[in-house]
């Protein structure tokens, strides 16, 4: 209910100290879906311009939620490139960072269409008709619900030093629609996801959720109790990978959010893989030793990235059994 009070709070009193800009585009505005982009110290001008590609964007606001980067420059950036963006577009920049799911919420203040998609500031549309497959969707879904296009590496680099991070996403996150549709509350990736006002009202963003990690699964989980949720092949590709060590950092850190997503949603939690992995292995003896094997060899380039990459799934789930 905090979270409720707080969306609500937000849409009669915006915080004063957030700065908006709007192009020439956003006064006259009646948009079908308000594209969100909550990001921090991220240049969002490559999205920006991949979304003006698109067709139907006269059916389209994004709002940009700058989550307290102070960064003139890159605000500078941003501005010049919503000048030059043939849709409307709000910049908002925040005075403080407050987090993830914060700057979601933020954002979804300012959105004045019914639906809501939230796409990730490294994101960047698969087709040009991204917006209209979406519209589509909408007309189709014909009430309140969630609608997940799903994501890709379509466009992802594809340097060495990415590949653990290309493997693993192929593996358990470009997924295709019906593969999705089998579990449809635990594939809601925020990444690329819309949805209607009324969801979001019922389920704002659980901001105690700190930093990286399953807020967005937990989120989902709760969703699908009250709201259909329905996936399409709609993809936009996640240019942002990590390098191996970047991306276990994120796991290790998103270890107490697993464990707060699995006690709020312990049926569905039993039911994952890596929850099960998780769970057997914490009754392995020599436990720290075989996740410092695993660790190594997840690390080894010189090895093959399929090999790498179950070692990392190891690893992950013998992080995770330690919050379990």
């Amino acid at each position: 209910m905090h979270a409720v009070k707080y969306v609500l709070d937000l849409m009669h009193h915006p915080r004063n100290a957030d700065q908006v800009h709007d192009n020439v585009f956003w006064r006259g505005a009646v948009p079908r879906i308000s594209i969100c982009v909550p990001t921090f110290r991220h240049d969002v001008t490559p999205l920006l311009a991949s979304l003006s590609k698109c067709e139907a964007t006269e059916m389209i606001e994004v709002i940009v939620y700058d989550d307290g980067s102070r960064d003139n420059d890159l605000l500078a950036r941003t501005q010049h490139s919503a000048s030059h963006a043939n849709a409307a577009v709000r910049i908002v920049s925040a005075d403080a960072n407050r987090g993830r799911a914060a700057a979601r919420n933020a954002a979804i203040t300012h959105a004045r269409a019914d639906w809501v998609l939230l796409v990730d500031a490294d994101m960047t549309p698969d087709t040009p008709a991204f917006i209209e497959a979406y519209v589509n969707a909408i007309d189709r879904a014909a009430t309140p619900a969630v609608i997940v296009g799903g994501y890709s590496l379509l466009s992802a680099p594809t340097d060495r030093v990415y590949a653990l991070h290309r493997w693993q996403a192929l593996m358990s996150e470009c997924i295709p629609a019906w593969k999705r549709a089998e579990v449809p509350g635990r594939y809601v990736f925020s990444s690329n996801v819309l949805l209607h006002r009324a969801v979001l009202e019922a389920c704002p963003f659980d901001e105690t959720f700190v930093g990286w990690g399953w807020e967005d699964t937990d989120w989902g989980l709760s969703v699908q109790k009250l709201f259909p949720i329905i996936h399409i092949d709609n993809t936009a590709t996640h240019l942002g990978l990590d390098s191996t060590q970047q991306l276990m950092g994120k796991y290790a850190r998103s270890s107490a959010n697993f464990a707060r997503m699995a006690s709020r949603h312990p049926e569905d939690a039993a039911a994952m893989p890596l929850y099960q992995a998780a769970a057997h292995a914490r009754a392995l003896p020599f436990r720290g030793s075989i996740k410092w094997l695993a660790a190594d060899i997840a690390r080894s380039e010189s090895l093959p990235v399929a090999v790498r990459g179950r070692a990392l799934k190891a690893w992950r789930a013998l992080v995770y059994s330690e919050v379990l």
